[in-house]
């Protein structure tokens, strides 16, 4: 197909343009997102956990970026149910974070989760140790009192009269002490692959929260498709367990347990492609499954990693241990405790914290910043459904970030929340870079293509018109359309113009540009 006709001739005014140096042109392309700066995303109380972060990155040799987020992500395992942020009177924002890094295999993920996730495994090995004689004595007396009732109910099938009477009393008074005696077991709070029936057994055991941590996640496991047929995806119990909203779930013989406010944490590793096909789900769109995710994807260290580093000072891994712990032992309403009277679920509510008024300003800044920017002429409209829910997940870090340096602390500083508003652009960036095409407006990808026409046809300058004609095959292009990537390809130092309006040998007024000389080289 040959190209139009356009000749390269410089005009008077172009040439004028031209004497006055041109600025190197940014990419077009989604940049290459930015590593975390752990200076500024850690805060000042929490030094041993930015040491923690880098030691341990060193030692495994990946990315800083594999440690942090995935080290946060399992910390607020231990937040979740046990406090909440209040963002703004009467807004309370729940605690699970959704951190999900991206790599190929090989990349040592394992060896990151086998050290971050190991104060979990010792915690949970204790509290099963602890309740376990408790509960084996609970669970002898409840299955007991299941025997009586089975036997009072056969004993009614023959009794008549009085004695029915009598029978019926006592096993309504049997269910009685059954509906007070739910089934208690000693909490798990974790698995490493997750179904629609797992996460929800999982959280109604654990007193309604639950982290879900995996080196391999599979597409269908992301998207609740593990025993399915080819169907759609099943995620609306996760989406709920994101957002804390209350969500009624079926268990066996038609029994319907009611999730109050329920929390899942996702701390995972994927390869790239799982993620692209979890992306392209049309149902994982339609539910804001995927805005709700937080994808990282680090650039690759493999070719030029060591053996393997320097070990983890012991005093940091004791550091980290002890800082999870303490999380973990925080109560939450639901968690099986042990009382005089023996094992019960824990009546104390969530804890709301709030931020000081000086941490109120940066979160309102950050906030009002997204808001500007996710309008209809927004950069980040096309991912207005991410970028909505930053703040909410800014939030949330803050909240973790604090918990991890005190967990009874009172409220969120100013320290801590400027902290975590340096994580919004480094997951911002990330997410767009993930999704690729798909984060980005029409105008930039019609402004691509332009630039490349321009490029093949070695043009130095041209007009609106000469550019509109560029796509005169069949595109059905107008020049409304083709305005705005016009100004796109100013703002990224790609073209200048229009110095002045001139007319093309129609007569007819047609703004010209000139095209900066990389474009050509």
């Amino acid at each position: 197909m040959n190209s139009p006709s356009i000749t390269p001739v410089l005009t008077v005014e172009a040439a004028r343009v031209e004497a006055e140096p041109w600025p190197t042109p940014r990419p077009l392309a989604c940049p290459t997102p930015p590593s975390l700066d752990l200076d500024k995303a850690i805060p000042p109380g929490l030094a041993p956990f930015r040491d923690f972060c880098a030691a341990l990155a060193e030692h495994i040799q990946v990315p800083t970026d594999y440690v942090a987020p995935i080290a946060v992500a399992i910390a607020s395992v231990g937040t979740a149910r046990a406090l909440e942020i209040e963002q703004r009177s009467g807004h309370r924002e729940t605690a699970p974070l959704w951190l999900i890094c991206l790599g190929l295999p090989s990349e040592r993920k394992s060896g990151v989760l086998k050290v971050l996730q190991e104060p979990l495994n010792v915690w949970k090995d204790h509290e099963a140790a602890y309740l376990k004689h408790a509960l084996a004595s609970y669970d002898e007396k409840r299955r007991g009192i299941e025997a009586q009732l089975t036997g009072t109910r056969d004993r009614q099938k023959r009794a008549t009269g009085p004695q029915l009477t009598e029978l019926k009393t006592h096993a309504l008074g049997l269910r009685a002490q059954l509906e007070n005696m739910p089934e208690l077991l000693a909490p798990e709070l974790s698995v490493s692959t997750a179904t629609p029936e797992g996460i929800r057994d999982g959280l109604i055991r654990n007193g309604e929260k639950l982290i879900w941590i995996s080196d391999e996640a599979n597409e269908a496991d992301l998207l609740g498709k593990r025993y399915g047929d080819g169907g759609g995806a099943d995620i609306d119990l996760p989406c709920k367990a994101y957002s804390g909203m209350p969500h009624d779930v079926g268990r066996a013989k038609n029994v319907t347990h009611r999730l109050k406010r329920p929390a899942l944490v996702l701390a995972i590793f994927t390869q790239p492609g799982v993620f692209a096909k979890v992306i392209k789900d049309e149902t994982a769109n339609d539910k804001g499954f995927v805005a709700r995710l937080c994808p990282i994807w680090p650039e690759s260290i493999m070719g030029e990693r060591k053996y393997y580093g320097p070990p983890v000072p012991a005093e940091l891994l004791q550091w980290w241990g002890d800082t999870f712990r303490r999380l973990l032992d925080l109560p939450w309403p639901g968690r099986v405790v042990l009382t005089a009277d023996g094992p019960v679920r824990c009546e104390q509510a969530t804890r709301i914290v709030p931020m000081s008024s000086d941490a109120e300003d940066v979160f309102r800044k950050l906030w009002n910043g997204i808001e500007a920017r996710i309008g209809p002429d927004g950069d980040l409209r096309p991912v207005c459904g991410f970028a909505g829910k930053l703040p909410g997940v800014i939030a949330r870090i803050a909240l973790t970030l604090e918990a991890m340096q005190d967990p009874a602390a009172e409220f969120i500083t100013a320290d801590t929340m400027r902290a975590a508003c340096e994580w919004a652009p480094f997951l911002l960036a990330h997410f767009r870079a993930v999704l690729g095409d798909a984060a980005e407006g029409d105008d930039m990808k019609l402004a691509r293509r332009v630039l490349a026409k321009v490029k093949r046809n070695n043009l130095a300058e041209l007009s609106a018109r000469d550019a509109l004609r560029l796509f005169s095959h069949g595109t059905g292009r107008t020049m409304e359309e083709l305005t705005p990537a016009l100004e796109l390809l100013i703002d990224y130092d790609w073209l200048r113009g229009p110095p002045a309006a001139q007319h093309d040998t129609k007569g007819n007024a047609s703004p010209r540009y000139t095209v900066n000389p990389a474009a050509l080289a």
